[in-house]
């Protein structure tokens, strides 16, 4: 099993690095890309799947995919940042620590949940990844942990509100 799998990298490593090279544009991410092809061959080989050029290379093109998607997601979240800090307006920084306050106080599940949603910008596949949970559970987590932070902040402004009296 291993020497035929020795093969089978030896003659498409090259194949893979140039493909993902191509289309990122960037060898170190092409590396990348094909150790993670090569590991899931590994692991399909190793669970008795038939190893061939075309599988690998659908399973390169997925990997380039989420290549593009993490590129995509990171340009969004530095986009979004150089926005808000360019439209700061008075009082912001004051309902950032309201929230960062009010976020503290949520059990650690919600804290997680909302910080990889909102901070991280991770999908609910994604994060129930992370978490080693479903999507339908990321989603149920998700909906708790708004209503949690929700009530949280409620309960600070009425804080404030009875203070200011």
């Amino acid at each position: 099993m291993g020497a035929e799998f020795d093969a089978f990298f030896r003659e498409n490593y090259q194949l893979v690095v140039a493909s993902a090279e191509y289309r990122l544009s960037s060898l170190t991410d092409a590396d990348e890309v094909a150790a993670a092809a090569f590991r899931i061959a590994w692991q399909h080989h190793a669970a008795g799947g038939e190893l061939s050029v075309p599988w690998l290379y659908g399973v390169t093109r997925n990997l380039i995919g989420n290549e593009y998607r993490a590129r995509k997601r990171r340009t969004a979240l530095v986009e979004r940042a150089a926005e808000q800090t360019a439209v700061v307006d008075e009082g912001a920084e004051d309902r950032a620590e309201e929230l960062r306050s009010a976020v503290v106080t949520l059990p650690q599940h919600h804290q997680d949940v909302l910080r990889m949603t909102y901070w991280d910008d991770l999908t609910a596949t994604e994060i129930g990844e992370v978490l080693g949970l479903t999507v339908p559970t990321v989603h149920v987590r998700l909906f708790r942990a708004r209503r949690a932070l929700r009530k949280a902040l409620m309960s600070e402004i009425q804080e404030v509100a009875t203070d200011g009296r």
